[in-house]
């Protein structure tokens, strides 16, 4: 806990504190005097804390994990994508990624560019990180969203919908351009945009599409001033452009065989007398 100049006293408060406990160093010395401690109790005391805030951190990361609907089988990490496959002259700006400056920053991010050069397992990744940070996340893919919305319009759980997806601090939309959102739809859609927009505090959007944005007002139904809100998404926004080969196909095996044929069995006719 870097505990260089500090007392025992103040290194077992700060245990406690991240445990949830207000637990002064005052009160932390009168208890060791009243119970005779001497700085290896104290200094235990402070594990245990230490050890049970740890644990109750990984259970809340485990939790937000999954809630956020981020696949959990094969999880797809900024540790196992292959930045060294970038190149050009912004390569710098998506190795950043990791610091999750955008989401501090209240920036949304899109990452844009054809089938399988990795923009699913940079979003997803972004997600994973912002669990593993306490914040939570949420993943879903455009036809998901437009079937929910669809959903809550025919129940009349509108607003539900619309505040589910605005409490996240990392909101992923996944596939942008996969599907078209009709009137209503697209309604509730510019709704989140426009609240997550004025949301205090670390959040961002993170979107994937084959299709540059300036082709998504094709994706949503609706007057010129509705898709003027598209607009929102990108005020302020990290957009990286993807080019390059696809990642898939990596682990694919060929194998050359070629069939013979058939051998044709012969019965010989056996002689007499044998």
């Amino acid at each position: 806990m870097g505990g260089a100049g500090r007392s025992p006293y103040e290194l077992a408060s700060e245990a406690a504190s991240a445990l949830g406990i207000a637990l002064g160093a005052d009160e932390l010395a009168s208890l060791a005097s009243d119970h005779d401690m001497g700085e290896a109790e104290l200094a235990a005391i402070a594990a245990a804390f230490g050890y049970l805030a740890e644990k109750r951190r990984l259970a809340s990361i485990e939790t937000l994990l999954r809630l956020s609907r981020l696949p959990r089988r094969e999880p797809k990490t900024f540790e196992g994508f292959d930045f060294s496959r970038i190149q050009g002259r912004d390569a710098c700006a998506l190795a950043k990624l990791p610091s999750l400056a955008d989401l501090y920053a209240r920036r949304n991010v899109a990452f844009v560019g054809p089938g399988g050069i990795g923009k699913t397992h940079l979003a997803q990744a972004y997600g994973r990180e912002c669990c593993m940070r306490g914040l939570k996340t949420y993943y879903i893919k455009a036809s998901e969203l437009r079937d929910r919305f669809q959903r809550a319009l025919e129940r009349g759980g509108a607003s539900r919908a619309v505040a589910t997806l605005v409490k996240p601090s990392c909101l992923i939309v996944d596939e942008v351009g996969r599907c078209t959102f009709d009137k209503p739809c697209t309604d509730l859609f510019f709704d989140v945009v426009d609240r997550r927009y004025e949301k205090e505090g670390p959040n961002a959007m993170v979107l994937t599409s084959n299709v540059s944005p300036s082709e998504w007002d094709e994706f949503f139904t609706g007057d010129d001033t509705l898709l003027c809100a598209l607009d929102r998404l990108f005020d302020r926004a990290s957009v990286f452009v993807m080019r390059g080969p696809s990642y898939r196909g990596r682990g694919l095996d060929t194998y050359s065989v070629e069939a013979v044929p058939q051998a044709t069995k012969v019965r010989g006719m056996q002689p007499k007398g044998v």
